[in-house]
């Protein structure tokens, strides 16, 4: 009897498999398909669904999809008055009564102690309570010191003034009072607006500055080219760097900015200075391959010594400089520097070898491979 009806199970759980599999491609949009699995589980969750659709093949990467899924599972959920909980396991009638079993079993082990029974002999007064709790911290939504920075962001905006004043009266040639007055903060007044905006941007959802940021710094770019021009070199660069670069720096510490945030995903002016700053220093001998300094220092005199070696009579100094590479490789007392210079002085003594190697044709292997596919 068991095994028909395991037979019967097995084939009801096919033919429900095969309906919900055709119903599924049946369905034009992944809201409709989302959807009809919440109808076909009991009480769906973002889990059960994901699991549903994975099965069927609707989802191939449940952790890219697992957002929007959620997001329609949820709704699905308001429109019926159910409760959202998540992908918390669902209580089923034997957890019940197993926690019911253990909670019951607890109590009757403390009621059976001789504490217990002690503390019903004696009658004790019952604990005063209090209404009034103690006040929860208040969240800082600023750094320590925000209001010192902004007074110093402020002080600083006063140096690009003089300069912008200067600058439009003596360069730009503005000699109307009230016609530079009313030009000339012009730079400091979209500082103070720029400062605003990532203010905001910081005490939002995202909680990231925005391109009021990249802006703040053309600004600053803007006035730098004013004191430079208005003052020099030297007095210029005091002018920027107690003005608008002051003030930008003191702005991003009331802000809690860090001037090199850590970002997952890296822009193309990112990757280009990475790849740069990575081959300078490969240029340099310098590249992060997990050795010291001491282990380049040898590695190179191995090199400079198996070209010296090799190299002609005429070499000015070649005696010289090939014990001062073999002495600075450490080869005498070294037996990995040593068979490091005999693999650099093979390498560069048979170099001339390479050109008479016969090697098979790559492309040979290609097409064999090629007319393997098409037979298959």
């Amino acid at each position: 009897m068991e095994t028909e009806r395991d037979q019967q199970a097995a084939s009801t759980d096919v033919l429900s498999s095969a309906a919900h599999a055709a119903r599924l491609v049946m369905l034009d949009t992944m809201d409709e398909k989302i959807r009809y699995a919440c109808e076909a589980l009991v009480q769906p969750s973002t889990s059960d669904v994901l699991a549903f659709l994975v099965t069927y093949g609707v989802v191939t990467s449940p952790k890219r999809e697992r957002a929007y899924v959620s997001t329609q599972v949820e709704k699905w959920r308001k429109e019926r008055g159910l409760g959202d909980t998540g992908d918390l396991p669902r209580m089923s009638l034997e957890m019940l009564t197993e926690l019911d079993s253990r909670k019951n079993s607890e109590e009757a082990e403390k009621t059976d102690t001789p504490e217990a029974e002690a503390a019903d002999d004696t009658t004790t007064e019952p604990p005063v309570t209090t209404t009034e709790e103690a006040p929860a911290p208040a969240k800082r939504t600023s750094p320590e010191g925000s209001r010192g920075f902004y007074l110093v962001a402020f002080m600083s905006l006063l140096v690009s003034v003089d300069t912008s004043w200067r600058f439009f009266g003596d360069k730009l040639g503005i000699s109307n009072i009230y016609e530079r007055a009313a030009m000339f903060a012009v730079v400091e007044v979209a500082l103070i607006a720029c400062g605003f905006a990532m203010r905001a941007g910081i005490r939002s959802a995202h909680g990231k500055p925005g391109p009021a940021r990249l802006i703040l710094w053309a600004l600053c770019a803007a006035s730098g080219y004013m004191a430079f021009d208005l003052a020099g070199p030297v007095s210029g660069l005091a002018r920027v760097a107690l003005g608008p670069v002051l003030g930008v720096v003191m702005l991003h510490l009331a802000l809690g900015l860090e001037l090199r945030a850590s970002r997952t995903r890296v822009g193309t002016w990112g990757r280009v200075s990475r790849e740069l700053k990575e081959r300078f220093l490969s240029r340099l001998g310098l590249g992060d391959d997990e050795r010291d300094a001491l282990a380049r220092t040898r590695d190179r005199s191995a090199r400079r010594a198996a070209r010296l070696a090799r190299a002609p009579w005429f070499t000015p100094f070649r005696k010289i400089r090939l014990a001062r590479a073999l002495r600075n490789a450490n080869v005498a007392h070294d037996d990995r520097m040593r068979n490091r210079l005999m693999a650099e002085l093979a390498a560069v003594q048979h170099a001339d070898e390479l050109r008479r190697l016969d090697l098979a044709s790559p492309w040979s292997d290609s097409l064999a491979n090629t007319l393997k596919y098409l037979r298959s």
